[in-house]
């Protein structure tokens, strides 16, 4: 599992394995192998894994009915039966909030006052003119579920671009580094080092091409070092209607990663901060390295956007782009179904079904 984690997906299924091999009825490792296909977009030999794992242990702990519940409700949601569809997700995320680590309110306005104080203009400008030169770097940002990897995949399909994930490089250069990477020769030395370690790990991934797609989408939270230190990188923000991203969050199983997924009140809170920030860096970063990208835009228009997309990249058409769901790599994220279909409408205004019980989501409707 870790080493899926890391991308190093060979090293995994060879792994799990050998798992299978010292124990034929590992349940879990049963279900792993079903993940590992379903990342490689084999979806049917996934399916077997998976029967093989509940041939072998029907049990319901906690988790298990959590993850049931969530798989209740798309099979209602995929019915039209939303009324149903709701109460399974709401049920769902009681479960999953009641064995969670709680949101902690205060706190997430607290990271944005400190980020807000800490990358100013002024000092996001002076640390720039320092920063590395190269435009290698593409930064994939934005909230969950508001179409980040539907915008990698379309960028991996591109001859000269390759789709790196989720990297978590820049959680931990903030959380290490923070606002004495700006400061004075200290700061110039840290971003230098930084810019080696980032592009020395881009190299890692794949060597030749000319950008590599970062689609980390909590990095909206991380923008003012990523400028700092490459400021020539450019950063795309998906955007999507924000209850029908709320929604689409709620109704997703994310075990305890993110914390104020499980309640609508919550996601309504974290949501306005990530607005609050994102005005922020509109205002703080030169218009050229920032592009906005309208998911329902996008739908709407697949090869009009697509032709923007490449042109603020410097990249050159290539019609492969607009075959994303044929394009064969690895993807780990929630997203690993979507991204094989070819783009359709039916996740726009999705939120619409579901709008007698969205209740504190209505403010956020633009």
């Amino acid at each position: 599992m870790i080493l899926r984690r890391l991308g190093r997906f060979d090293e995994a299924g060879a792994a799990c394995r050998i798992a299978l091999e010292l124990k034929p009825d590992f349940a879990e490792a049963l279900a792993f192998r079903g993940e590992l296909c379903a990342d490689a977009g084999a979806f049917a030999e996934a399916q077997v894994w998976f029967e093989r794992a509940l041939a072998v242990d029907r049990g319901l702990p906690l988790r298990h009915r959590i993850t049931l519940l969530y798989a209740l409700g798309k099979h209602d949601d995929d019915l039209g039966r939303y009324a149903s569809a709701f109460e399974h997700y709401r049920l769902a995320n009681e479960l999953a909030k009641s064995s969670a680590t709680a949101y902690d309110r205060p706190r997430m306005v607290n990271r944005v006052d400190d980020i807000l104080a800490t990358f100013s203009a002024a000092r996001l400008a002076a640390a720039a003119a320092t920063g590395d030169a190269s435009v290698r770097p593409v930064f994939v940002i934005g909230m969950l579920r508001a179409g980040t990897s539907l915008c990698e995949q379309i960028l991996a399909s591109h001859a000269d671009a390759f789709g790196a994930g989720e990297l978590p490089f820049w959680n931990a250069a903030v959380a290490t580094h923070g606002a004495a990477a700006l400061d004075g020769e200290v700061g110039v030395k840290l971003r230098a080092r930084m810019a080696a370690e980032y592009l020395e790990r881009l190299q890692a991934l794949h060597a030749a091409s000319a950008r590599v797609v970062d689609k980390m989408p909590m990095n909206f939270l991380n923008l003012g070092l990523i400028h700092a230190v490459f400021p020539r990188a450019r950063i795309i923000h998906m955007q999507r209607h924000p209850i029908d991203t709320c929604l689409s969050i709620y109704f997703q199983h994310f075990a305890d990663q993110h914390p104020y997924a499980h309640d609508l009140e919550d996601l309504a809170h974290y949501y306005g901060e990530y607005a609050r920030l994102m005005q922020h860096w509109r205002r703080c970063l030169p218009a050229a390295s920032l592009f906005e990208l309208p998911y329902e835009a996008l739908v709407g228009d697949q090869a009009a956007w697509t032709r923007r997309l490449l042109e603020f990249l410097d990249l050159p058409w290539d019609p492969q782009c607009l075959e994303f769901h044929r394009t064969e790599r690895v993807v780990i994220t929630t997203s690993k179904w979507q991204v094989r279909q070819k783009l359709h409408g039916a996740s726009a205004g999705r939120w619409r079904h579901y709008e007698p019980w969205v209740g504190p989501l209505r403010a956020l409707a633009p």
